[in-house]
């Protein structure tokens, strides 16, 4: 499952199909968790705190996927410690953050601790000063909330493994935020983690 979130908080929930189909849609044009008539099982798949048997089955149904074939969710790969900041931070603040725990993208999280309001990466920092190199020392104080993109493309824990890396590939994303079912942040998904899956998990390939 795959969600969309903009300035007004959640306008997507749906599966990778119904994701491509609303991607390009501006934030006015709100889609509040477009269904399938008669999909019935959709909640079931949302991912609510333990990925069981049932929920396995639904998420493979509302998916379209064969039922017999083995799952790798990416709550198995994903990172659950994450970097996070709220928007009053500055850009040198999050390039530091990024270059010292390594990572190229933060989240952003609103004031209660819990929900996205955004997301900033390097290259989106990076773009903004070379834009403006005359001003570059001066722009390193902007807030964050200037730049950042507010219209987030996240992922359920219990979505295969493989349908995330379609995602990131087709829309050159290089990490997805994990939410669960409350639109709570749990973990972040990134390139880097897939390729660990990948040469780790038994039986685990991405084009199968």
């Amino acid at each position: 499952m795959f969600s969309m979130y903009d300035d007004d908080g959640l306008n997507f929930r749906n599966n990778i199909d119904h994701l491509y189909s609303v991607h390009e849609l501006s934030p006015s044009q709100k889609l509040k968790q477009v269904k399938k008539e008669g999909d019935g099982k959709f909640e079931e798949a949302l991912y609510k705190g333990k990925i069981t048997k049932e929920a396995t089955n639904a998420y493979k149904q509302v998916t379209d996927l064969d039922t017999r074939a083995e799952l790798y969710h990416v709550e198995q790969i994903m990172s659950h410690r994450v970097i996070t900041v709220d928007d009053s931070k500055t850009i040198m603040e999050c390039y530091d953050l990024m270059k010292e725990h390594c990572i190229q993208q933060l989240p952003i999280i609103a004031e209660n601790k819990l929900h996205l309001k955004g997301i900033i990466t390097r290259h989106d920092i990076l773009k903004y000063l070379i834009a403006d190199l005359a001003d570059a020392k001066e722009n390193i104080d902007t807030p964050i909330s200037e730049i950042s993109t507010k219209k987030i493309i996240t992922t359920d824990p219990i979505t295969d493994i493989r349908r995330v890396s379609e995602v990131m590939i087709d829309l050159n994303l290089n990490a997805i935020p994990v939410v669960d079912s409350s639109d709570i942040l749990v973990g972040m998904v990134s390139r880097n983690d897939i390729v660990k899956a990948v040469a780790s998990l038994p039986h685990f390939q991405l084009w199968g």
